[in-house]
């Protein structure tokens, strides 16, 4: 079984170009060519602008308050791989955790911030003794593919 959230990635990247494109032409019609100005007050424009700007830079941050990672999970007959890296401005390096399958010891998914925040933390079996790898934020992952990873883990032959 294999998944991953590409799409997903992809459409907040696409959204952040376009919602930049859009600021710019915004900044540039409101303030260059002064076409606001014969339509509304000052006041009224700066309010504007502090409105957009606010909504702009929310939609821009979005991946990066939410803890956004690109993730591909692959469970067969061999191996437990999970691999992501960090998304939002600048992407962070790319990780990766194998877990032969012969040492896979289980999995803990965790929610942190009220729910916010979804983690899974991975279990391998280490000269007998169970070692946890660092959590890994899934929260960019769909309730259908975290339903689907979940009944992965769970029916996959466990050493511990």
């Amino acid at each position: 079984m294999t998944l991953n959230n590409g799409k997903r990635i992809m459409l907040l990247r696409l959204t952040a170009f376009i919602t930049t494109v859009v600021y710019v032409l915004y900044i540039f019609l409101a303030y260059f060519p002064k076409i606001f100005r014969n339509a509304m007050s000052e006041e009224s424009l700066t309010a504007l602008t502090v409105a957009v700007t606010v909504v702009y830079l929310l939609l821009l941050f979005w991946p990066v308050i939410r803890q956004y990672s690109y993730l591909f999970f692959s469970a067969d007959e061999k191996t437990v791989t999970l691999r992501w890296y960090t998304t939002g401005l600048m992407p962070g390096e790319s990780k990766s955790i194998e877990i032969p399958s012969g040492r896979f010891a289980g999995y803990e998914i965790t929610t942190k911030g009220m729910g916010l925040y979804h983690y899974i933390t991975l279990y391998q079996q280490v000269q007998g003794k169970r070692a946890a790898y660092p959590p890994v934020c899934i929260t960019a992952l769909s309730k259908g593919q975290c339903e689907l990873m979940e009944t992965t883990l769970k029916n996959y032959k466990s050493a511990g």
